[in-house]
């Protein structure tokens, strides 16, 4: 409640206070005046106090709710009747004790303005009974100066306990008005503290929400790198069965350039058989049949070399396999990079460089694909030729007439398979330094590949920390959140 109000509230007490006691008073006085007789102007005076007093209150405080403006026009109505009942009728000693309750009455609301209206008004009309007294009235005489001295005393009795309770009542409203500063920087303060407390709580709670989708992100991380480091593990036992592949390859081709060799010596050496067959024609059949054993094992040679050709392709198509399988693993890593975001990027790096490995050994065994094509042609061809001799010789074993003729193109025939063994051997040692390369190629993959999965595991492990360290996160933004609530209700309340 504020000082104003509190006024009021006291005002409209006081006013009542002074109806009833004053007005009790005059109704007493009324009926004492009637039973007496008074005469008729002491009863009007009475009635006419109690009948103003009456309208005063209800029509300031009632209608116009105006309850301040009572007292102003209460009390100098009441002197002022005072004072013409006095001057019609006359000094009369129970003015005496009448004017000093009047005195006592204006005190009532401890308006300095109100009491010093009536009690001066008072004063004049105690001194007024005095002069109007009747001469040699000697209980007006006795009880004049005590009266007045008791009013003088009330009065300043009065006056003190007016200006204490003014002072008081300064120091009332001084001390209301700071409690309702007090009480509006609290309310500022708690204002701003629930503010604060809402966006608290709000940031804590996008903050938990952020928390918990790092810790999907990271469960989800967690199972890629696991994928990916299973895949490598996969990956580096592939490769290492590319690099057997690779070496038993090396090693057929070791055996292709030595058949090859032999074939170029064999070849030569038919050659210098055709070459003396020519001057030795009475040696031809011996020869001939000789030459035709040299040609059989040829052509078992060239069925040996077929076979290993072939086992070679096999070989070559495995290598291809196992190279689309590295190149598919590859990309299934660069796409579980990507998903991870900045955290992948180092997976991306080591995906490219397995892509890489895996291109060049593609573009490794397609070379070697298409070097044995070429042999596969090329001895084809040999064995075509030598299926052609064979059937040559045995026609010159009955046919010596044209001995001459079929050794001249033995010869020619011989030259031409002189020059395919030449090639086929440099075609040979071409292979085998493609293939030492594609497997030199092959141990640097393993070694990556290795590499990467013990890299994998590193970062399995740190995943694992940080997903840890997120779940203590949350749980300390999770129990912020919740102590900010329970402060938050606390103001609220």
């Amino acid at each position: 409640m504020t000082p104003k109000q509190l006024k009021e509230v006291d005002s409209k007490r006081k006013n009542l206070l002074l109806l009833i006691t004053y007005g009790i008073s005059l109704a007493s006085a009324l009926s004492y005046s009637v039973i007496n007789e008074s005469g008729t102007i002491t009863v009007m005076i009475f009635a006419l106090q109690i009948a103003f007093l009456a309208v005063y209150f209800v029509v300031l405080q009632l209608i116009l709710k105006k309850p301040h403006s009572y007292v102003y026009f209460s009390i100098p109505t009441v002197y002022a009747l005072m004072g013409v009942w006095l001057f019609l009728e006359g000094s009369n000693p129970t003015d005496l004790v009448t004017l000093l309750f009047l005195a006592v009455i204006s005190a009532i609301h401890f308006d300095p303005l109100i009491f010093g209206i009536g009690y001066l008004s008072g004063l004049v009309l105690i001194v007024l009974n005095g002069i109007l007294a009747p001469e040699g009235d000697v209980i007006f005489a006795e009880l004049f100066i005590p009266a007045l001295l008791v009013y003088i005393l009330i009065g300043v009795v009065l006056g003190v306990v007016i200006h204490l309770n003014r002072t008081q009542f300064k120091q009332l409203k001084e001390f209301i008005h700071l409690t309702e500063n007090e009480s509006r920087k609290k309310e500022n303060q708690q204002t701003f503290l629930q503010k604060e407390l809402s966006s608290i709580t709000g940031s804590i709670h996008q903050i938990n929400e952020q928390i918990q989708t790092h810790l999907v992100s990271h469960d989800e991380m967690k199972t890629a790198v696991n994928e990916i480091s299973a895949g490598s593990v996969t990956q580096s036992d592939q490769i290492n069965n590319i690099a057997l592949v690779t070496e038993m390859t090396m090693s057929k081709m070791e055996e292709v350039s030595k058949l090859s060799n032999d074939l170029t010596i064999h070849s030569t050496d038919a050659n210098s058989v055709a070459v003396s067959g020519s001057e030795r024609v009475m040696d031809l059949q011996e020869n001939m049949i000789e030459l035709k054993n040299i040609i059989e094992g040829l052509h078992q040679t060239f069925k040996e070399l077929t076979s290993k050709i072939e086992e070679t392709n096999t070989f070559i198509g495995s290598i291809q396999d196992i190279t689309d399988q590295t190149n598919l693993l590859a990309l299934n890593a660069s796409i579980e990079a990507a998903r991870a975001g900045e955290a992948g990027r180092g997976f991306s790096i080591v995906a490219d460089e397995i892509r890489k490995l895996a291109e060049i050994t593609r573009n490794t065994a397609t070379r070697i694909n298409d070097n044995l094509a070429s042999v596969n042609a090329v001895n084809s061809s040999a064995v075509e030729i030598m299926n052609l001799s064979s059937e040559k010789l045995n026609e010159n074993v009955g046919a010596t007439g044209e001995v001459t003729s079929y050794f001249t193109t033995l010869r020619e025939k011989l030259d031409t398979l002189s020059n395919e063994f030449q090639r086929l051997t440099s075609t040979a040692s071409d292979v085998r330094g493609q293939t030492e390369e594609a497997e030199l190629s092959t141990k640097e993959l393993a070694a990556v590949i290795q590499q990467t999965s013990a890299g994998l595991e590193e970062i399995s492990a740190t995943i694992e920390t940080l997903h840890g360290d997120n779940r203590m996160i949350a749980q300390y933004v999770q129990d912020t959140a919740t102590s900010a609530e329970r402060i938050q209700n606390s103001v609220n309340a």
